[in-house]
């Protein structure tokens, strides 16, 4: 029976999926079109492509765990079900992860200004190169869930990983071979190369939006300066945003494994994770001129 708390993070994670879905699925759906009328897309609508289309499945991945978990925990306990939705979510999580760290990046090599050398190669080189990195993303996701899935079916006899969130059980005892207690680190390792990648790249162009700022300000041209500082609140705020998801997420793999993390603890830290994906698709949505338009024209036409 499901306590109070957990139906209402439910239905907060209901909330924040049915906005995430919405968000992410127009950004999708308009650059498709895009793409659809016109043949070719940009690096930043390639990514915005790609990010929006697998944050829709994460939420849709998200929500149905939740619902097999407070509802149907006898079907959440079948082992095929546990592998499934495991492989799943490291799938897509570990893409949005590397697309968003590309997405930093782009937006340094076009917005950022430096004279180093190998910035300028990167600046004239990513772009072209971006088609094969979100190749190179995807295939790579695909490999490290393979590897994930298949350590999964062992830890879910060995460790009993599930067993211990589905009975509330913090009995650590269960977990007591050399293999439970270093497999964390296939589940929390591989997934630092894109924050690092993401957290190097957004400090470089809020360092250059900054100072370029201050030089605007000093000219007087106070147009130019409200642009800046917009975008410096809009790149803060989507980098607060995945640092505190980033962290959240390697909180839950620690709490699972130290039979911490009960049903109550699991939605909150899905609670989130899937804000952030909500939020960022709002702030993608606001930020980009294109997508701006689009959703007022919408709204107007949905007003009327």
């Amino acid at each position: 029976m499901s306590t109070f708390l957990e139906l209402f993070g439910f239905i907060l994670l209901v909330i924040e999926t049915l906005i995430g879905m919405v968000g992410n699925g127009f950004i999708a759906i308009i650059n498709f079109i895009d793409w659809f009328s016109s043949r070719k897309l940009s690096p930043a609508d390639m990514i915005l492509s790609c990010l929006g289309s697998f944050r829709f499945a994460f939420h849709a991945i998200g929500i149905q765990n939740a619902i097999l978990l407070l509802f149907f925990r006898d079907i959440f306990q079948m082992r095929s079900v546990q592998i499934a939705y495991s492989a799943s979510w490291t799938f897509v999580n570990t893409a949005n992860l590397w697309f968003a760290a590309l997405l930093s990046i782009l937006y340094c090599v076009k917005i950022a200004n430096f004279s180093h050398p190998l910035f300028l190669q990167m600046k004239r080189r990513f772009p072209g190169l971006l088609p094969w990195l979100l190749l190179g993303t995807v295939v790579f996701s695909a490999i490290t869930t393979t590897i994930k899935a298949i350590m999964t079916i062992r830890l879910m006899s060995e460790c009993k990983t599930f067993e211990s969130l589905l009975s509330n059980n913090t009995d650590s005892e269960m977990k007591t071979s050399d293999f439970c207690k270093h497999s964390i680190l296939l589940y929390v390792v591989p997934e630092f190369f894109p924050f690092i990648i993401f957290l190097f790249s957004s400090i470089l162009l809020l360092a250059s939006l900054w100072r370029h700022k201050n030089l605007l300000q000093n000219s007087a041209r106070d147009v130019s300066t409200e642009v800046h500082l917009n975008a410096i609140k809009a790149l803060a705020s989507f980098s607060i945003l995945y640092v505190s998801s980033f962290f959240v997420e390697r909180m839950a793999v620690l709490f699972s494994w130290n039979g911490m993390q009960g049903i109550g603890m699991h939605l909150f830290l899905t609670n989130v994770v899937v804000a952030y994906s909500s939020g960022h698709a709002i702030i993608l949505i606001i930020i980009n001129p294109k997508l701006k338009q689009e959703s007022v024209k919408m709204l107007h036409q949905l007003k009327c």
